[in-house]
C-alpha cells in the first residue's frame, strides 16, 4: 500500500466534507388494500454549527400540489441530548401555485448528529390538478417527485445527500429508482437537490436500449397504450435529440418515468434534470401521436434547457422546446408529414384564440398554474416566433445561416458553465439580425404588444399559408392555418 501525505489543513477539510452527509431511507408503505399510504423518512443530519438554529422546512404548495407540508405526520427529532421541540412558521403564500414553505425552527440549540423520522403521505385522489411533482400510489407501488414530499434540514451546511430504499413493504421483487439512479444513491450539493428528481417504487415494469445503458424508462400501473412499444419509439427519439444538438457529446443519461393513476389529478408530463414523469389515467383516450408528441417534448428539455431569469422567460425553456419538438420529429423520420402539420397548426390555433395572446410575460406569470391556457402561451408564442426568427435569419444571411446555426455557439457556451440570460440572447440578436430585431422579440414575447405574424416558409417549403376562422372561446378569431404544397417533394420537407 502506497499513503499519500497530506497537508494537515487538507486533511481536516476532507474529514469534515465526509462528515457533513445527510443519510437517508426511505420506505413505501401499504395500507390493508395493498395501495401505498404513505412513505416513511429517516434521515441523520451529519451538519455542522452555525450561527442560526436548526431547522426543516417543507413545501406547503409545490407546482400546485397543495398540502405536501400537511401530509407530513410523526414528526420526530432527536439529537445526543433527546428530542427537539420546534416553533412553527409559514412563507407568505405566492400566486399562481408556485412553491412556498412552512419552516420548524428548533427552540434550543442541537449537537449533531440529529435524527429526523417522519411519514410523508401520499396526495389524496381528486386533490388540484397540476404537474405530476405530488406522490401517488398505483400498481402496487408509488411514484412523484422529491419536491412532492420532502422535509429538508435549511441550514446544516451538509454537502451530499445518501439516499437509500426500503422496499420491505412492497410485493418481492420491486424496485426503487430515481433520476439520480437505479438503488441506493448519493447527490453531491444541498439536500434541497432532491427535490429536483423523479422516484419510482415497486413492481416497476423496465426498458433499456439494448446493449446501451445510457437511456432507461420505467412504469407503474396500467397505461392506455403500450408502454414497451412507446419507450421504443422514446428510445429513437433520444437518439434524434442527441444527434440534432452536438454540443452534448457524449449525449447524458436519461431516464423515463410512466405511470397509470385510477383517479385524478393525472398531472401529464413534466421534464427535471435528465429524466421526465409522464402521468396520465388508466383510461385516457388520446392519440398515439399527441402522447409522442409529449414525450419528445418533455425530453427535448434536456437539450434545449433553460435560461437565467425564471418563469418569464419561458419563450426560451418552453416556447424554443415547443418549435424543436415540432420539427425534429420530421426531421428524424419520427412522424409523417400528416402529423407535423396537425402539430404546427394546432399551435398556430392555440396562439391565435389564446385571451393571453398580447398579454405581457409577466402577466402571464401571475395566473400560473390557475389556467392552464395562457400558462402555454408563451410555449406557442415561442415556438411561432423561432420558426420566424429561422426565417429571417435565413433570409438575411442568404441561406447560408439558420436559426441552428445561430443558436449552436450558445448552447456550447452554456453547457460550459456561461451565464446565458435575456441579455446574453439580445446581443446575439442584434449582432445577426440589428436592434430591430430586439424591439420586435420584447414587443412580442416580454411585453405582448405585438402580435406574431410568422412567414408563409416558417415551417419548410412544404407548407404555405391560408387565411382562416379559428373557433375560440367567444367566437370565432380571424388567423390562419398552413396548407401543404403538393409541388414539393416530400424529401425536401424532411431535409429543411
Amino acid at each position: 500500500m502506497i499513503k499519500v501525505l497530506l497537508p494537515i489543513a487538507a486533511v481536516l477539510a476532507a474529514g469534515a466534507a465526509q462528515g457533513q452527509v445527510l443519510d437517508m431511507t426511505w420506505k413505501p408503505v401499504r395500507n390493508a388494500g395493498g395501495e401505498v399510504s404513505a412513505i416513511e423518512v429517516t434521515q441523520v443530519v451529519n451538519g455542522v454549527a452555525g450561527d442560526k438554529p436548526f431547522g426543516l422546512n417543507a413545501p406547503v404548495t409545490y407546482a400546485a400540489v397543495t398540502g405536501v407540508a400537511d401530509r407530513i405526520t410523526g414528526l420526530k427529532v432527536t439529537d445526543r441530548d433527546g428530542e427537539i421541540s420546534f416553533t412553527v412558521s409559514e412563507d407568505k403564500p405566492v400566486s399562481g401555485g408556485f412553491p412556498y414553505y412552512r419552516h420548524w425552527t428548533a427552540t434550543r440549540a442541537i449537537t449533531y448528529p440529529v435524527t429526523v423520522s417522519y411519514s410523508a403521505l401520499v396526495q389524496p385522489p381528486n386533490s388540484l390538478g397540476g404537474p405530476a411533482f405530488g406522490i401517488r400510489p398505483s400498481g402496487g407501488g408509488v411514484s412523484g417527485s422529491g419536491g412532492g414530499f420532502l422535509m429538508l434540514p435549511e441550514n446544516a451546511g451538509t454537502t451530499s445527500s445518501k439516499v437509500t430504499w426500503d422496499l420491505s413493504g412492497l410485493e418481492a421483487g420491486s424496485v426503487g429508482v430515481t433520476t439520480f439512479g437505479e438503488g441506493a444513491f448519493e447527490l453531491k450539493g444541498a439536500p434541497q437537490a432532491l427535490t429536483g428528481g423523479w422516484l419510482m417504487a415497486g413492481p416497476a415494469q423496465h426498458y433499456a436500449i439494448p446493449g446501451d445503458s445510457h437511456f432507461n424508462a420505467y412504469w407503474l400501473g396500467a397505461l392506455p397504450f403500450d408502454a414497451e412499444a412507446e419507450m421504443v419509439w422514446a428510445s429513437k427519439a433520444y437518439k434524434v435529440l442527441s444527434t440534432s444538438f452536438k454540443y452534448m457529446d457524449p449525449a447524458p443519461d436519461y431516464r423515463v418515468f410512466l405511470r397509470g393513476l385510477k383517479t385524478p389529478p393525472f398531472g401529464g408530463g413534466t421534464a427535471l434534470g435528465n429524466s421526465f414523469m409522464f402521468s396520465m389515467s388508466e383510461t385516457a383516450q388520446k392519440d398515439i401521436h399527441d402522447i409522442r408528441i409529449t414525450i419528445f417534448h418533455e425530453m427535448g428539455h434536456q437539450w434545449v434547457g433553460g435560461i437565467e431569469g425564471g418563469v418569464a422567460d419561458n419563450w426560451f425553456t418552453e416556447g424554443l422546446n415547443v418549435y424543436y419538438t415540432t420539427i425534429l420529429p420530421l426531421r428524424g423520420g419520427l412522424v409523417s408529414l400528416d402529423e407535423y402539420a396537425a402539430l404546427l397548426n394546432e399551435q398556430v390555433a392555440n396562439y391565435y384564440t389564446s385571451p393571453a395572446r398580447n398579454w405581457s410575460a409577466d402577466r402571464i406569470v401571475g395566473v400560473g398554474f390557475g389556467d392552464e391556457k395562457i400558462r402555454h402561451t408563451p410555449y406557442v408564442r415561442g415556438a411561432l416566433y423561432w420558426a420566424d426568427l429561422d426565417v429571417k435569419i435565413r433570409e438575411n444571411s442568404k441561406g447560408k445561416r439558420t436559426l441552428d446555426s445561430f443558436l449552436a455557439p450558445m448552447f456550447a457556451a452554456r453547457h460550459k458553465g456561461e451565464r446565458f440570460d435575456r441579455a446574453y440572447f439580445e446581443a446575439m440578436l442584434t449582432a445577426e439580425l440589428g436592434p430591430q430585431a430586439v424591439a420586435d422579440f420584447r414587443a412580442i414575447n416580454i411585453d405582448g404588444t405585438k402580435t406574431i405574424d410568422p412567414s408563409p416558409k416558417a415551417f419548410g417549403p412544404c407548407f404555405t399559408r391560408k387565411a382562416a376562422q379559428l373557433p375560440g372561446k367567444d367566437g370565432v378569431v380571424d388567423g390562419f392555418q398552413y396548407i401543404r404544397l403538393k409541388t414539393v417533394a416530400n424529401k425536401k420537407c424532411a431535409r429543411w
